[in-house]
């Protein structure tokens, strides 16, 4: 009987001084974000990066940080680090592609650092030459420094232009 008490005992012992699964950690992160507390958020998800470096959550853990980076905290610099990260260490993951191309619209529309965003875009589609994305990071750098009024006015004149090439040859 003592030794089925002492196992029992030790078993709730190890239980809760074990520490939490990639999963727990993950799922607090986002509990912790969907409740607005981004400091919490990013302190559980670096916990899982640090603890699980091989997790299917870390990748993801990683870009979340970033995005909070980005979105909430507007602590830029910490974005940008935090996606080259993941793009480093996790090239294939499904994210990869997002956050490189993400740092390069962060340099561009954030930082205004044009040459640092042409050298992220340029990266991104060497890296990911089949992404969706690469129509956009294209877009991005043939527009670098242009002002957003400057971009739709082009646009609205390449419509326009288009549309009138549209007629001409309905006529013939």
């Amino acid at each position: 009987m003592k030794f089925i008490l002492f196992t029992l005992v030790l078993m709730f012992a190890i239980t809760g001084c074990s520490k939490p699964s990639a999963e727990e950690m993950f799922n607090k992160g986002v509990d912790a974000q969907k409740a607005e507390q981004y400091d919490a958020a990013i302190d559980s998800y670096r916990e899982l990066v640090k603890a699980y470096a091989d997790s299917t959550r870390t990748p993801e853990a990683y870009y979340a940080i970033a995005t909070i980076y980005q979105n909430h905290k507007k602590s830029y610099h910490l974005a940008i680090h935090t996606f080259r990260q993941l793009v480093e260490k996790y090239p294939n993951h499904a994210t990869s592609p997002s956050a490189s191309f993400l740092i390069g619209f962060i340099y561009n529309n954030d930082l205004k650092n044009i040459d640092s965003a042409r050298i992220a875009y340029e990266d991104f589609i060497k890296r990911y030459p089949t992404n969706q994305l690469v129509v956009s990071a294209h877009f991005e750098l043939n527009n670098l420094g242009k002002d957003p009024s400057e971009i739709l006015k082009a646009q609205a004149l390449l419509a326009q232009e288009e549309t009138k090439q549209a007629k001409k040859a309905k006529k013939k």
